[in-house]
C-alpha cells in the first residue's frame, strides 16, 4: 500500500505532455487554454456615446447656467450603427447609446438635462471635455494580453473574446470519460421498487454529474454484472483512448475480479490500495490502448473522494495544470481519526463575519452515508501522521459546493470523532 503523494506521483508522471486542439468559441466554455490570446483590435474600436442624449463642443456651453442658457441648433440624429458625418462646432447632434462621435464634439451631455424645442436644445449647465464619452481602446488596447495558457476559459471570457471577434480558441484536450457500475445487486430502474436485495445506483449518476461540472464530457456504459468476461468485453469496446471509471469490485473480496481482468487485458496496474480513509482500495491502471483506468470502490462516498482526489489530479495533468495549493480553515470541533492514514472528512465550510474561512467536522463520516455529505460543502483533509486536530486549529480544505453562510455551524450537531 502506497501513500496518497506517491499515487498523485504516479497518476500525474502518466499524463505526458497536454495536447492541444482548436475549439470553436462557443463550444470551449469549461475548457482550458492552451496558448496566451492577445487582442487583434482595440475595444471600443471608434469614440461613441455612453448615453442617450446630444454631443457637442464643450467648449460651446462652458457659460451655460439657469440664469443664462445656450440654446444650439441640432444639426443631426445619430443611431447606433450610423456612419455620421463631421459636425459643427456651435450646433449638436442628438446621440443614442453606442453611437459614434463624430468631430468636433467631444461630450454627451444626457437627454435627462436638456430642454428640446423643435430643432434646437437648451442646455443650463456646462460641460466638461470627455463628458459621457467611451474613447477607442478603453476597455481593450491592441495586443492586450485577453487569455492566458492555463486559465479556464469561463462565460465572460467568451464575452470578451467575442467582443474581439474571436471565434475559437486553443484548448487542452482531455480524454473522454467513460463511467460504469458493476455488482449484481445494482439497479438503474430507478422508477422500480426496489427486489430484494437491490440498491439504486448512485455512484454513476454523482460522476456524470461532477464529471458535467467540470465541464469534462463523460458517457455512461451502464452496469457490468459480477462476470469477468462482460466486464472485459466491455472494455474492449472502448477503442479509442479515453478515462474509464469503474465503480466496486476492486477491494480483496471473492467478488472484486477487476484487477485479476485488467491483468487478463494486458493492462498495467500502477498502484492498487492507498493509504487513505475512506477509498483505500482504489486502482490506477494504465491500458494497451493508451487509456487511463480508474478502479473506485464501490461505497458512495469513496467514489466520490476518488474522482475528487485521483481523477481529477489526472485531468488538471492533462491539461497541463499543476494541483492548487489547498484552501485553510479553522476548525470548529475536536476529530480524532482511528488510524495513521491520510482522512477526508465531510465538513460544512462558511465564511465568518470577518470574512475568516472556518470549518465544523459533521457527523455521518462512514463511506456509506450519502446525506451527510450532501448536507455539507467541503471536505477537511488530516494527512497521515496527524492523529487528532483541535477547535482553533487550522486545516486544509477542499470545497465541493458553495460556501455556506455566516453562523451555518450553530444548528449543526458537531462531531467529537468518528
Amino acid at each position: 500500500m502506497i501513500s496518497y503523494e506517491e499515487a498523485l506521483k504516479i497518476i500525474t508522471g502518466q499524463a505526458g505532455a497536454p495536447k492541444v486542439q482548436q475549439v470553436p468559441l462557443m463550444q470551449a466554455l469549461g475548457k482550458i487554454a492552451a496558448e496566451d490570446v492577445t487582442s487583434p483590435m482595440q475595444v471600443p474600436s471608434f469614440r461613441n456615446s455612453a448615453m442617450d442624449g446630444f454631443a457637442v463642443c464643450a467648449l460651446q456651453l462652458a457659460s451655460a447656467n439657469e440664469q443664462s442658457p445656450v440654446t444650439l441648433k441640432i444639426q443631426t440624429a445619430i443611431a447606433a450603427g450610423d456612419v455620421a458625418s463631421a459636425g459643427h462646432t456651435e450646433t449638436a447632434a442628438q446621440i443614442m447609446t453606442g453611437a459614434i462621435v463624430p468631430e468636433p464634439y467631444d461630450a454627451i451631455v444626457p437627454v435627462e438635462m436638456v430642454i428640446v424645442n423643435g430643432d434646437t436644445v437648451t442646455f443650463t449647465r456646462p460641460a466638461r471635455t470627455g463628458d459621457h464619452v467611451r474613447f477607442p481602446g478603453e476597455d481593450v488596447t491592441k495586443s492586450q494580453s485577453v487569455l492566458r495558457r492555463g486559465e479556464a476559459i469561463t462565460p465572460e471570457t467568451i464575452m470578451l473574446l467575442s467582443s474581439l471577434g474571436i471565434t475559437e480558441v486553443a484548448t487542452t484536450h482531455t480524454p473522454k470519460l467513460h463511467i460504469l457500475s458493476t455488482g449484481n445487486e445494482i439497479t438503474d430502474n430507478y422508477a422500480t421498487p426496489l427486489q430484494g436485495a437491490q440498491i439504486y445506483n448512485s455512484n454513476a449518476p454523482y460522476l456524470l454529474a461532477v464529471a458535467e461540472q467540470q465541464g469534462l464530457e463523460a458517457q455512461y456504459e451502464g452496469i457490468v454484472r459480477d462476470d469477468p468476461a462482460l466486464f472485459e468485453s466491455k472494455i474492449a469496446a472502448i477503442k479509442e483512448p479515453a478515462i474509464l471509471i469503474s465503480t466496486g469490485a476492486v477491494s480483496k473480496g471473492v467478488w472484486d475480479f477487476i484487477p485479476e481482468s485488467l491483468k487478463n487485458m494486458g493492462a498495467t496496474i500502477h498502484f492498487h490500495r492507498v493509504n487513505i480513509r475512506p477509498g483505500k482500495p482504489v486502482l490506477f491502471a494504465m491500458l494497451p490502448n493508451g487509456s487511463f483506468y480508474f478502479g473506485l470502490p464501490g461505497n458512495p462516498i469513496s467514489a466520490a473522494i476518488g474522482f475528487t482526489f485521483f481523477v481529477m489530479p489526472l485531468v488538471r495533468a492533462l491539461q497541463g495544470l499543476s494541483d492548487a495549493p489547498p484552501l485553510m480553515a479553522t476548525l470548529e470541533n475536536n476529530f480524532t481519526k482511528k488510524g495513521d492514514f491520510r482522512q477526508f472528512l465531510k465538513a460544512s465550510v462558511w465564511l465568518d463575519e470577518t470574512g475568516s474561512l472556518r470549518a465544523t467536522v459533521s457527523d455521518g463520516q462512514e463511506s456509506f452515508k450519502i446525506s451527510p455529505m450532501a448536507a455539507n460543502n467541503a471536505w477537511v483533509v488530516l494527512e497521515k501522521g496527524k492523529t487528532s486536530v483541535k477547535a482553533g486549529e487550522r486545516v486544509s480544505i477542499v470545497l465541493y459546493a458553495a460556501l455556506k453562510t455566516t453562523g451555518f455551524s450553530k444548528d449543526k450537531t458537531l462531531c467529537q470523532a468518528a
